[in-house]
């Protein structure tokens, strides 16, 4: 072998050597540095079998590349933990939390696409300025253009209880967006079953205050072992002057088909399932509602509230309703304000979401204080002195009333001195027969001159109801809110003209201008009316003076953080009653009349009553029976003591 071919050998031996030395390193780096092929196959077969959720953001695959490069164990038992907790749904268990909106001329709505939920409701209808027609009273008072807000992401949740193969809530899962549009949006939870799926589908309109809800059990109905029960919880954001004031007006209301609304009682904790078909289910603000309506029904269900002392939130609210589990759900939600005209309209009963008042009292508000009220507004006036013209058509429709309290309240005055005669006349004595005696003179005289001492009641007995219907028409009108009239800047709020710096118990850390006018002129009314009543007050009991003098200083307590609204009316009737009865004095009537009158009747013989006269035979038949029975009594004595001899 020559000294040529000995050098390529060698050459062609190295080559070889380095050749094999660097495949063995190629072949080695994999091993040490690729996923096993068991979770590569994980991946794969995940990818082939959620290939929608993959393409639209895959957040299972984001999961498990997130792992990196932990054991087929530890991925292992990932999955099987989700299945574990969401069965058919463990593929929606990942995700990332989008937000999405829906608007139109009146609300605005923030969904979430972790649970597909409305997260987020403002009210955005504009006035003619431009500015939010619905600001909060912060808002207002510092003139900053912010839209009212009904609830947001911390405060409010809502979720659908199902149960597969294990229970779990949709508020914990990721949706998708599959449609999304000006007015709808459509989110789907897919499973790991090829077309199942869980979807949510919200619609809003131009003009609408609602928003229609429908839930798609795509394929899964048969997958969910009962009825679904759906919770709902929100925290009442406080929105006005007064915290304390809106929770005199906060409460879970509902109603059943077929029935009236009903509610939890405002200021209270309570808890009630419901044992009906309801029709919907309201957590009802001062202002504004938040409504959960179902034209099928909630066949069963239990609700919720809680007062929350805070200056921050009003109420805590919560429900649990069972809806079908079926192929599709219709439902609605309304998010907007307690407008009575704007309730009515779904003729469900939602109007009775605002409180007019139990029984005669509501019908005050609803037939007579709300149309009269609503005609004045109509005529584009200030609110101030739309309550000024309602107080004075109040005035007149029951100025009958006014002036026969007058003439009754004229004829006892011109009585007085003859009761004061009867009086003295017993004046000292305090057995029964005297007290009786005193009673028969007294309507013995009554019944002489013609005069009914409860004819005077009876007008004011009338006039009760509308007093106490303005007491709740005034504070819960809509149409107040945030509008001014001199120094009061929200007549559905209280009006104050110094802060105190403290808190008065009982009256509070202000001074109510307002209030105090209307106590002023309350006990400027009734000084002006205590010489028409009788002064003398009967044993054991109060004096009747020291009560009505008392009761203006108790007003000023009990209105000071009431609606100066209120108040005002209040204020605005006083003066006018004063006004009236100045009148009717001077003008309308003469007690000489009166008098001359009075005298009249006690010389004309009285006819009895055909009920007076029933009376009076019923006693002397009640007299005769005694008179027999002392008589055979007697006759007995004598028999058995002639038998004893």
């Amino acid at each position: 072998m020559d000294k040529n071919t000995t050098t390529g050998l060698i050459l062609i031996g190295a080559v070889v050597i380095a050749f094999m030395f660097l495949n063995r390193s190629n072949e080695e780096k994999p091993i040490k540095n690729e996923p096993s092929s068991s979770v590569s196959s994980i991946k794969k077969d995940n990818v082939t079998s959620n290939n929608e959720i993959i393409n639209s953001g895959d957040e299972l695959k984001n999961s498990i590349d997130s792992i990196g490069n932990s054991s087929t164990i530890e991925i292992t038992e990932e999955l099987e933990s989700l299945k574990e907790d969401y069965g058919l749904f463990y593929t929606a268990a990942k995700g990332v939390d989008r937000d999405y909106v829906l608007e139109n001329d009146k609300i605005r709505l923030t969904f979430s696409s972790k649970g597909a939920q409305i997260t987020k409701a403002e009210m955005i209808e504009k006035d003619i300025n431009g500015l939010y027609k619905y600001r909060t009273h912060k808002a207002f008072v510092s003139e900053t253009n912010e839209p009212l807000m009904l609830f947001d992401k911390e405060t409010t949740y809502m979720s659908l209880d199902l149960i597969n193969e294990s229970e779990m809530e949709t508020k914990d899962l990721f949706f998708n967006v599959v449609k999304q549009n000006d007015s709808s949006l459509v989110f789907r939870a897919n499973t790991s079953e090829e077309d199942k799926y869980l979807e949510f589908s919200y619609s809003l309109y131009q003009g609408k205050y609602e928003v229609d809800f429908n839930i798609d059990y795509h394929k899964i109905e048969y997958d969910i072992k009962r009825n679904v029960d759906l919770s709902w919880s929100m925290l009442g954001l406080s929105t006005e002057k007064l915290a304390n004031d809106e929770r005199m007006y906060c409460s879970v209301m509902y109603r059943y088909f077929g029935a009236k609304r009903d509610y939890l009682s405002e200021r209270s904790d309570k808890q009630e399932k419901l044992e009906g078909n309801a029709n919907w289910i309201a957590y009802k603000h001062k202002f504004f509602s938040s409504i959960l309506i179902s034209e099928e029904g909630f066949p069963n269900g239990e609700i919720k509230q809680q007062q929350l002392e805070s200056e921050d939130y009003t109420i805590s609210y919560s429900s649990r309703l069972v809806i079908p589990s079926r192929d599709q759900v219709s439902l609605k939600f309304f998010f907007g304000p307690n407008d009575y005209d704007l309730l009515s309209s779904y003729d469900n009963e939602m109007d009775g979401i605002i409180n007019l008042g139990w029984g005669i009292f509501g019908w005050v508000n609803k037939f007579m204080i709300g149309p009269i009220f609503h005609f004045l507004k109509s005529w584009g006036i200030g609110f101030g002195l739309v309550i000024l013209l309602l107080t004075l058509a109040v005035k007149i429709i029951i100025m009958p009333l006014t002036y026969k309290n007058y003439m009754s309240s004229a004829k006892m005055k011109v009585l007085k001195p003859e009761i004061a005669k009867i009086t003295s006349k017993y004046e000292g004595k305090t057995d029964k027969n005297a007290a009786m005696k005193k009673q028969q003179e007294t309507m013995a005289l009554y019944r002489q001159t013609g005069v009914n001492p409860m004819a005077g009641c009876i007008p004011v007995l009338i006039q009760m109801p509308i007093l106490f219907a303005v007491f709740r028409y005034f504070p819960s009108s809509l149409d107040l809110r945030h509008q001014g009239f001199l120094w009061a800047e929200d007549l559905s709020s209280f009006d104050s003209i110094l802060d105190l710096g403290f808190s008065i118990p009982f009256y509070g850390d202000h001074i109510s201008l307002f209030t105090l006018l209307m106590a002023a002129s309350t006990l400027f009314y009734t000084l002006m009316n205590s010489n028409q009543m009788t002064p003398a007050a009967q044993p054991g009991m109060p004096n009747m003076k020291v009560i009505m003098y008392m009761f203006p200083i108790m007003m000023i307590f009990f209105f000071n953080e009431y609606s100066s609204g209120l108040s005002y009316y209040y204020l605005c009737g006083n003066l006018m009653n004063m006004g009236i009865m100045w009148g009717i004095k001077k003008y309308m009537v003469d007690e000489d009349k009166i008098r001359l009158k009075i005298e009249t009747n006690k010389k004309k013989p009285k006819k009895k009553s055909k009920f007076q006269q029933k009376m009076e035979e019923i006693a002397r038949h009640i007299i005769k029976r005694k008179e027999r029975r002392s008589v055979l009594g007697s006759r007995r004595n004598v028999f058995r003591k002639s038998t004893s001899r």
